[in-house]
């Protein structure tokens, strides 16, 4: 693994085994010698055959993505929404910046967006909605919370592309690309998303802070950044909004 430094590592995909799951069956991964491809190869421990992983969520993110029976057991998740209703502090991830500009929001804007979030079945205050420049953006929790209301047989799952697939893509060596799939059950749905984080984005110094990177984050964890944009791409194709959806529970 590694012929480029965008591509995958053994040292990624050993990280791996201990920060995300198999998608489909939320089994442990394990690393496998994969003949075919004369490399090694992350699969489900359970089911070398499942395709796909899923990182490991904490309490905050399940329950913030409507999947809150799998840490505090059945009828979890909806008493924590009651509870949240009647106790605003309790869990509160309501933006308090514009997240591209960093510009301070005004309670105005704020009142908007928690508006917003209730149009299309969402909860600001779970971090299902921000400001980006200005405008609000559906996060992958918020997106993760409508599928599994909806759809919850559907799953994602993530993976690194592979060198055939970067072939297709043109990538560059130093770019780095992910793919997000998702599976109804035994069957893939013909969809899929691609998540990019190009050398410059790795590498590139901020103007405003001199000597610190533009994008620590991404310079500091690029597959992950990767990864995150594959799924969103995904999950806005296949859950589209609707603005006059008002939950009325």
């Amino acid at each position: 693994m590694g012929k480029t430094s965008g591509e995958t590592t053994f040292e990624d995909i050993k990280r791996m085994t201990q920060t995300h799951l198999c998608a489909q069956c939320e089994g442990a991964l394990v690393i496998i010698w994969n003949q075919l491809i004369d490399d090694y190869e992350l699969v489900c421990g359970r089911d070398h055959q499942h395709q796909g992983y899923q990182a490991i969520l904490s309490g905050r993110q399940a329950i913030a993505r409507g999947q809150g029976d799998k840490v505090l057991g059945k009828g979890g998740q909806k008493d924590m929404e009651s509870q949240i209703a009647k106790r605003p502090g309790l869990i509160n991830r309501l933006p308090s910046h514009d997240i591209a500009t960093h510009q301070t929001l005004s309670p105005a804007t704020i009142e908007q967006l928690v508006i917003f979030g209730a149009q299309v079945g969402l909860s600001a205050v779970l971090g299902h909605c921000v400001i980006y420049f200005g405008r609000p953006y559906v996060t992958i929790d918020g997106y993760y919370y409508l599928l599994n209301k909806r759809t919850p047989d559907v799953k994602i799952g993530c993976r690194p592309c592979t060198t055939e697939e970067r072939k297709a893509l043109a990538a560059a060596d130093d770019d780095i690309w992910w793919i997000a799939e998702a599976w109804e059950g035994d069957t893939k749905l013909p969809t899929a998303g691609y998540g990019l984080v190009t050398a410059n984005e790795q590498t590139e110094m901020s103007e405003k802070h001199p000597g610190e990177f533009r994008a620590p984050v991404v310079h500091s964890h690029p597959q992950r950044m990767a990864e995150k944009r594959a799924e969103w791409q995904l999950l806005r194709k296949i859950v589209p909004l609707d603005i006059e959806e008002v939950t009325n529970e």
